[in-house]
């Protein structure tokens, strides 16, 4: 027998399992498959090896970060055979390929790819340096294919790019595929969060004891104020533990219903809560401002949420007292932290944000360099400038916004020429390097997505709603930053993605 279905455990006849069924909460005994048991290993060690890599910017953690998600993949396109304890209600084979031919995504991927692929074999220009300065220099191309540039690996270039993206979506498509249990789609969640709160008491002891260096000793990423724990950029970590936390929220709410649900006592639901606590009070103390009111935002969506649960669905197993003193202790909880800690930077500088609006320097020069992207996407805009350009041609549109293009050192120095490396908005510049045709396929990734979860009615179900809360939220805060050019995020949100399309299959009615 050969179809692609979860492995089911047979009912038991008891009266308690009776009430169980009734309740809708009978789960499978049976233990992961070793081929998926290798699957979430494999997945954890490249979600947890990322941030810690100093989020994964540079050559070699990408190329790691390539081979563990390459093996993932070949371990979730293995077959896997049931038998014995592994399946209560008789043996039976899993053939795994179908369900990747039968994923959209596994093909609008694979044209990404291509396309970037066609970018980097027909350069139009050239990077030439000596001693001095670099340059560009005109090459003859295909003109009716698209186009990219022949560029320096180490800085940026489309081989670079297809090496990151490929391992976005290898690690995506592996977990769609490999994926059959919901036990599985949340220990690696578990472990997310988990490694998301070690992070946050790195950099907490980071900022407590004044370090100069990212983990006091790595002084050839010293970027004083600008990391948080092993993240070199402080916006980027900003991103990254909202991500975490807003995820951390979504199984916290799963485990207090659940335990609500049963009528438990106890539940893992505070522990999530307290890590809830450390990603908070971190992403304050990256003082990152666009983070910050992100957080804010969230926090208030998420205490509305909360208040209004509580009113809807009330428990007879917990008083409303015994809610409000825990919401109470976690309050006080955060107010010490942030008060010992010295949180209160963070808010003067959204603070200042806000007074100064248009006026702050940070805001001119990014929305100044946003238009001139714009203006450089709309010079190539069916097909791009070519994956991983836009460093090497926006000094060519840089030039006329004086603004972002020299610094003045003084009277008696030449200005220094600023290099934009980032646009500060994702989605400018990546029209601005892969074209129409380019954000078009992700466009089409993305549609796909929202329309696989609506068919299964994921906005029915708040623990779900937390994780499309937390790719919304990340997605927003692209628009004033980089976050999807960090690996570490980009992995991240692409993996959260797939987990959640798998957990709204596993909970349909229709799943199996």
């Amino acid at each position: 027998m050969s179809s692609h279905r979860r492995p089911r455990s047979a009912i038991p006849r008891s009266d308690a399992s009776a009430l169980q069924a009734f309740r809708g909460e009978i789960r499978s005994t049976a233990h992961l498959h070793p081929h998926e048991n290798a699957l979430v290993i494999l997945a954890g060690l490249l979600l947890c090896f990322t941030p810690w890599a100093l989020g994964t910017m540079h050559v070699w953690s990408q190329f790691v970060s390539l081979g563990l998600a390459s093996l993932a993949f070949m371990m979730a396109l293995l077959n896997r055979h049931y038998r014995g304890a592994l399946a209560p209600d008789g043996d039976f084979k899993l053939i795994m390929w179908p369900k990747l031919i039968r994923f959209p995504i596994f093909w609008l991927g694979l044209l990404l790819l291509g396309y970037i692929l066609t970018q980097a074999l027909n350069p139009a220009w050239a990077y030439f340096s000596d001693s001095e300065r670099w340059w560009l220099d005109r090459l003859n191309s295909i003109a009716w294919l698209p186009a990219g540039m022949d560029t320096p690996y180490a800085d940026m270039n489309p081989w670079r790019v297809l090496v990151i993206y490929g391992t976005a979506w290898l690690l995506a498509c592996a977990l769609w595929v490999g994926i059959t249990r919901r036990a599985a789609v949340q220990t690696l969640f578990t472990v997310v969060v988990v490694n998301g709160a070690l992070f946050a008491i790195i950099g907490i002891l980071q900022k407590v004891t004044q370090a100069k260096f990212v983990l006091w000793g790595l002084d050839s990423v010293n970027r004083a104020g600008y990391f948080f724990s092993t993240i070199i950029y402080k916006n980027h970590a900003g991103a990254y533990l909202n991500l975490v936390l807003i995820l951390c929220t979504g199984m916290l709410y799963w485990h207090f219903s659940r335990a609500e649900r049963r009528m438990e006592r106890t539940s893992p639901a505070p522990v999530f809560a307290f890590c809830g606590v450390l990603l908070g009070m971190s992403v304050l103390l990256t003082n990152s401002r666009a983070a910050t009111i992100l957080l804010l935002a969230f926090v208030l969506i998420a205490f509305i949420g909360f208040i209004i649960r509580c009113s809807v669905y009330r428990s007879e197993t917990r008083s409303p007292w015994v809610i409000t003193l825990l919401c109470a202790i976690f309050a006080l909880f955060i107010g010490l932290g942030a008060y010992f800690l010295n949180t209160e930077r963070a808010f003067d500088r959204l603070g200042k944000l806000l007074e100064d609006g248009k006026t702050d320097s940070s805001v001119v020069t990014r929305t100044l360099a946003r238009q001139a992207t714009w203006q450089m996407a709309k010079d190539n805009l069916v097909t791009g400038w070519g994956a991983g350009s836009f460093r090497h041609y926006f000094p060519v549109y840089q030039r006329e916004y004086p603004e972002i293009y020299q610094v003045s050192r003084g009277p008696s120095r030449p200005p220094l020429t600023m290099r934009w490396e980032y646009a500060h908005n994702d989605y400018v510049q990546l029209l601005a390097e892969l074209g129409l045709i380019g954000a078009s396929l992700i466009l089409a990734m993305l549609a796909c997505g929202v329309r696989h979860l609506m068919k299964l009615r994921v906005y029915a179900r708040p623990h779900l709603m937390f994780i499309v809360l937390a790719l919304v939220i990340t997605a927003a805060h692209a628009w004033v930053d980089f976050q999807f050019h960090n690996p570490a995020i980009l992995f991240l949100w692409c993996a959260s993605a797939a987990l959640l399309g798998r957990w709204a299959e596993l909970e349909s009615p229709r799943a199996g």
